[in-house]
């Protein structure tokens, strides 16, 4: 097999192009973060440079491998991540008919490796791929020396939907509490969206992603056909929004948010329950939650409302620096200095 790093430019190249949709048709592994659109929507807000690996047959040259990343650099050195901002969201993607996960990505790492400056590099992280805990023992036989973190996530397989009690009661509430949806791609309503957003995060203390990327990413809603925003109104008023990301088979829950004062009203439930419908028309198979602060979080339980399915991934982390350089800047440094990257684990630096 022959490896190649390859910067934004390449995505737009059909043959690129037509083995992502390709092997998204047949993996829900590939979502619609890996995709053209959004990798570019990263790069252009400042989270990073790409940095991504394809592979190739040597015999036919034909991509039938891809790794997605990101290097981002700074005074103090570089930092590689597998995707900023959510996990599990990236690791190697090809297809499942493959036996050769293991040679495949320890081919990328090795290319990785060595188009690097290893002096500058502080260290690179790798997240397992959505729904695919097969590939667990790969990343580990590769990278052996990694230090790992043990995360869940939490999915539904669509075609097993069943709505309980309860939240069929929220539903009918939201109805006759008069909340109505409605598909958006305008500044205006990506203002306001992002204005509850910016609450939201704020009262929970989460860092927030930038105006440009919500900005990006509505007005390309129904356009690109891998992103969706709805508002939820109540008299003509935005009380709640939702932002999905696609692939071929998987819907990502990116974006979601309320107004406390209006939450009674059930417009995130709503939100939910109408992107899951026009999901099932499109022909999509996986809901992906993304992960949840803690499993006695609010927010794992009301995944749980859904009979959602927990998963399991890993993020495995190659310090090029030791661990005493790490302890010397302090989480608070490495958060400033690579905000969403994830750079190393914070519970070992006390």
């Amino acid at each position: 097999m022959i490896s190649e790093i390859v910067h934004i430019d390449f995505l737009e190249r059909l043959d690129f192009k037509d083995f992502l949709i390709s092997v998204s048709k047949e993996n829900e592994s590939v979502l619609g973060y890996h995709f053209p659109f959004y990798l570019q929507m990263l790069e252009n807000t400042g989270v990073g440079r790409f940095y991504g690996v394809i592979l190739k047959d040597e015999k036919t040259e034909q991509i039938f491998g891809f790794v997605p990343g990101f290097l981002k650099s700074s005074e103090i050195g570089s930092v590689y991540s597998s995707m900023p901002f959510f996990g599990p969201n990236a690791g190697l993607l090809m297809s499942r008919n493959r036996s050769d996960y293991f040679e495949a990505f320890s081919e990328a790492l090795n290319c990785l490796e060595n188009s690097w400056d290893r002096a500058a590099m502080i260290s690179a992280s790798f997240y397992t791929p959505f729904n695919h805990e097969g590939l667990m023992m790969d990343y580990q036989r590769a990278l052996p020396d990694a230090l790992r973190v043990d995360k869940f996530t939490s999915y539904i397989k669509l075609d097993e939907l069943q709505l309980s009690t309860s939240l069929q009661y929220d539903i009918r509430k939201a109805l006759k509490s008069g909340v109505e949806i409605k598909s958006v791609n305008d500044a205006e309503s990506a203002s306001a969206i992002y204005d509850i957003y910016i609450q939201n995060c704020n009262d929970y203390g989460i860092p927030p992603k930038s105006k440009e990327c919500i900005d990006l990413l509505v007005s390309q809603s129904s356009a690109s056909g891998n992103t969706e925003s709805y508002i939820a109104l109540v008299d003509g008023k935005v009380i709640g929004g939702l932002i999905m990301v696609y692939s071929e088979k998987t819907a990502s829950y990116y974006l979601p948010c309320s107004i406390h004062e209006y939450r009674s009203y059930q417009p995130t439930t709503l939100l939910i329950k109408h992107s899951m419908d026009l999901c099932i028309e499109r022909g999509l198979t996986h809901w992906n939650w993304e992960s949840s602060p803690s499993k006695d979080s609010g927010v794992f339980k009301f995944k749980q409302k859904w009979g959602s399915k927990e998963g399991q991934y890993q993020v495995l982390i190659k310090a090029y620096k030791e661990e005493s350089f790490f302890r010397e800047l302090g989480a608070s440094k490495i958060a400033s200095y690579f905000p969403h990257f994830f750079v190393f684990p914070f519970n070992l630096l006390s």
